[in-house]
């Protein structure tokens, strides 16, 4: 899945801002605003932000790759000044923890390598970091967001290399199937995908069938008992794939777990998942104040043959999408 970015060329005025220095005598006090502009075609901040039509918005946007900190930002988008110029507000006295000195972000203005703070959004996740221009010249033009050295302010797509730069973590599970669910039904029929889709039929059910046997070689290897909750219902017992589906190899015991079928759903989204180093069930934080809270901390159930243990590359992988 493809990650979008928000970016904003910090000028002195915005700089001096953030840094209290902003008010008429210059000693600070108030609120403490990065400028944006007007919301256009070109500049769809509302769209961006989940929040489209309005003029006030605040998110939660993660400060660093592992997503242990984070900060909300709150957006405004005045009608009465400038046409209807929006902003980040106060980050005087909030500023978001990813743009704070401790960060590296700089503490001095240099007008021939301004900072860059930056948004990026995958699914319904924000992930914010910052960049000064001398780094952002020295990627390659592919690499960096169409437009981003040439406007002030812009939303575009994020090149992947430009996401790993800026470390930003791989989509959770949870963001891809937000971000395809957004696509799904776009597509209008024609006759003449007709032949592709009777290739998707005969990949389905070649797949359908490897399921089954799949299922029952967990069922076997877990003693028909749900890894994480030991739930025993046979007819809501269903086999999870780990690392995902890529053929009839992948259906080996090693690369599934034997789930009720809405662990499986949450498993899938990576809202659910085991640790790899400790073993142990981690519940995601959106799944706060529900019945699956009291998984988190938990040590799966699994088979009696070492053997037949889950993956640790595969458990390793599936975290990597996990939505703290």
């Amino acid at each position: 899945m493809t990650y979008t970015v928000l970016w904003r060329r910090l000028s002195a005025t915005d700089f001096a801002a953030i840094n209290g220095n902003a008010s008429p005598y210059g000693h600070g006090g108030g609120a403490m605003h990065i400028a944006l502009g007007v919301r256009n075609a070109q500049f769809p901040i509302d769209i961006f932000l989940g929040h489209a039509g309005k003029t006030e918005a605040t998110i939660s946007a993660s400060a660093d790759r592992s997503r242990k900190r984070a900060g909300d930002l709150a957006f405004s988008g005045n009608p009465n000044r400038r046409g209807g110029e929006w902003r980040i507000r106060d980050q005087y006295s909030h500023r978001h923890p990813a743009w704070k000195p401790a960060a590296g972000f700089p503490t001095t203005y240099h007008s021939n390598d301004p900072p860059y703070v930056l948004l990026f959004k995958g699914g319904k996740s924000f992930h914010a970091r910052f960049a000064v221009e001398s780094d952002l010249k020295k990627m390659s033009p592919s690499d960096r967001p169409n437009g981003m050295l040439a406007k002030n302010v812009g939303i575009a797509t994020a090149p992947e290399a430009f996401v790993d730069a800026l470390l930003v973590p791989d989509m959770s599970g949870l963001d891809e199937f937000e971000s395809q669910s957004e696509g799904e039904g776009a597509e209008e029929f024609d006759p003449k995908n007709i032949p592709d889709g009777r290739k998707r039929i005969f990949a389905s059910v070649i797949r359908r069938l490897g399921q089954q046997t799949f299922r029952r070689k967990l069922i076997s290897a877990y003693d028909g008992q749900c890894a994480l909750t030991k739930c025993r219902t046979p007819w809501v017992l269903e086999a999870a794939h780990i690392s995902p589906y890529r053929g009839l190899k992948t259906n080996a015991v090693t690369n599934g777990l034997l789930l009720r079928a809405d662990v499986h759903t949450l498993f899938d989204l990576a809202l659910v998942a085991i640790e790899p180093t400790k073993l142990v069930v981690r519940v995601s934080k959106l799944l706060q104040g529900s019945q699956y809270e009291a998984l988190d901390g938990k040590s799966p159930r699994l088979p009696k043959q070492t053997a037949l243990h889950p993956s640790a590359a595969a458990l390793k992988y599936h975290y990597g999408f996990f939505h703290p």
